[in-house]
């Protein structure tokens, strides 16, 4: 019987194979359990990340939503506003044209009354100076003597006169 003893063996090439077997067989055993704690340990915390960056993209995703929502809502509302700008200008322009007509319609209906006022005091005056004129003469020939019968002749011819121009100075023109 060959009886094998505890000693140092010069064969490099077995000796490496088992301690190298022994080895791994005891980082397996001991450390095995470590690493496949914190491997597991990271795969949770890595799951973990994952949720909340899908919470934290569904909750970016609702606020994008909304925002568009409110963006487009904001847009409408300008629309509405610049359409009601745009009408509200147009009512105003009109407004503007009718009371600028109206205006001008006063200013002419103001100044025919002037001119026809006007007239009428123009009118008067030269009634009143021809008034002045017949008086004027008629007194120069009562003071030179004449008869009643030129008096009154005269007094009808000035009379006559003075009716016709009233006539006609009365009529508008």
């Amino acid at each position: 019987m060959i009886m094998q003893s505890w000693g140092i063996q010069t064969d490099i090439f077995e000796t490496n194979i088992i301690n190298l077997a022994v080895v791994i067989a005891i980082v397996v055993f001991f450390v095995g359990d470590a690493v496949k704690s914190l491997l597991s340990k990271r795969q949770e915390s890595i799951f973990v990340n994952l949720e909340q960056a899908q919470q934290r993209a569904q909750q970016i995703e609702k606020i994008y939503l909304a925002t568009q929502m409110k963006y487009q809502a904001a847009y409408q509302e300008v629309l509405e506003i610049r359409l009601h700008t745009e009408d509200t200008i147009k009512q105003q322009d009109k407004q503007y044209q009718i009371q600028r007509m109206k205006d001008l319609h006063r200013l002419q209906e103001n100044q025919k009354i002037t001119i026809l006022y006007q007239q009428q005091k123009i009118q008067k005056q030269i009634s009143q100076k021809i008034l002045d004129f017949a008086l004027q003469k008629v007194d120069q020939k009562f003071q030179q003597g004449l008869n009643s019968k030129i008096q009154k002749s005269v007094h009808t011819l000035s009379i006559q006169a003075l009716k016709a121009f009233t006539i006609a100075a009365s009529r508008p023109q």
